[in-house]
């Protein structure tokens, strides 16, 4: 299916339900830790915060209970990856012999067959309402339901095994694995640099007044400290170097008479390009502000740099010229291309976008957290497969309530 993004109103319309989740999922995740620290792996926490809190709004209700569904959401992009490092040392022409033999496929496999005997009697019950006609049938605001309206307004007509597949690949690669590995990596980037942690706090308190439990969309937009931070800590540990995959079909002529033969792989060196020093000032330094839009929130940490006159507003600067709309944590530029690029670009990064802020917001706001082990102000040293970049699976953490939150 073509990408298409998600609007801002269509995600600002899922976000209550999202928080709504994340309630729930929190305490199931953090109990009782109000007078003790309780030790947790920060990855296997936020795969089980993303599933739960994301299920509801994949397909309805019926999913946030389902358990074997959210062991699903949680493990398929596990044996993706398992299966991926199995079969890359293998020539091309014989993978389709040894496949079938790994475990992880065979899991696969299975999972794939849960996933389309979940999904399509909803896809057909669906259909079968609209075609019916109902005056009363009131169409279900969940990704499922957008995935349906978009395969007919383009005249794709995918069929409910086709829908179903993609659901699958939609909720396990796209939301939870990635939103996973990014938190992660927030959230180590945090207790490696805790200078950062009092200057969001105070953001997250300022941008929910009437608490975390009644953030929505708007609130969270507001969060730029944050937002900042979360394309810092991307800029230095994106899922991979490299993306926007693709095989040439036919032959492509470039415009200085470079011919790209068929069958060619091509690719964007996404991760060197954000790390180039002739786009970004320093760009080997972690400035967690950097993509701030006010000084304010740009110099927070260094005052001294801006000078009162910036600081109290008397003018604003964005680093090397870059505009405001080029700077949010989703922006899409031909030096910021962790998400895509044009018109295949990311079609839930807004949506994805929102939900880290609403995690990582309750983290900051209600909890302390430290590494188990005394890294000596080390980061955990990341897994690094091929262009793939993932944060430390066995680091574990130390959380506890703070006296004072929302």
């Amino acid at each position: 299916m073509q990408n298409q993004t998600i609007n801002l109103y269509q995600v600002a319309q899922v976000i209550p339900g999202v928080i709504d989740e994340l309630r729930a999922a929190f305490d199931a995740a953090l109990p009782e830790c109000e007078d003790t620290w309780i030790r947790i792996n920060p990855c296997e926490m936020f795969t089980r915060l993303i599933a739960l809190s994301t299920s509801r709004m994949m397909a309805g209700d019926s999913l946030r209970e389902n358990e074997e569904w959210l062991n699903v959401a949680s493990s398929y992009a596990v044996n993706v990856g398992i299966t991926i490092l199995l079969l890359r040392p293998i020539p091309k022409y014989l993978r389709p012999i040894f496949a079938p033999f790994l475990p992880s496929v065979r899991k696969m496999k299975k999972q794939l067959r849960f996933a389309k005997d979940l999904f399509i009697p909803m896809i057909n019950e669906r259909r079968m309402a609209q075609q019916a006609k109902d005056p009363n049938y009131t169409k279900p605001n969940d990704f499922l339901q957008w995935m349906m309206d978009l395969s007919e307004e383009k005249n794709e007509d995918l069929g409910p095994d086709t829908l179903a597949h993609h659901m699958l690949l939609l909720v396990t690669l796209a939301v939870t694995h990635t939103s996973t590995m990014a938190l992660s990596h927030c959230l180590f980037d945090l207790v490696t640099r805790p200078e950062y942690i009092g200057p969001l706090r105070e953001e997250v308190s300022r941008t929910l007044p009437d608490g975390w439990y009644k953030a929505t969309q708007a609130s969270l937009k507001e969060q730029s400290r944050l937002d900042s931070f979360l394309r810092e800590s991307q800029r230095f540990a994106p899922p991979g170097e490299l993306n926007f995959h693709r095989i040439v079909k036919e032959p492509i002529t470039l415009h200085d008479g470079l011919v790209l033969p068929v069958e060619t792989h091509i690719c964007f060196a996404a991760g060197p390009i954000s790390k180039d020093g002739a786009f970004l000032k320093n760009p080997f330094v972690f400035d967690g502000f950097r993509w701030c839009h006010k000084p304010q929130d740009r110099y927070v940490l260094t005052p001294e740099l801006a000078g009162p006159a910036i600081l109290n507003g008397a003018g604003e600067k964005m680093q090397a010229g870059k505009s405001i709309s080029s700077a949010y944590f989703v922006s899409i530029t031909n030096t910021n291309m962790h998400f895509g690029f044009g018109v295949q670009a990311c079609p839930g990064r807004f949506f994805a976008a929102n939900t880290l802020k609403a995690i990582l917001s309750r983290i900051i706001l209600d909890y302390e957290f430290k590494f188990v082990k005394d890294l000596g102000g080390k980061r955990p040293p990341n897994l690094v497969v091929g262009e793939h970049i993932l944060p430390s699976m066995s680091t574990e953490m130390l959380f506890r309530k703070r006296p004072i939150g929302l």
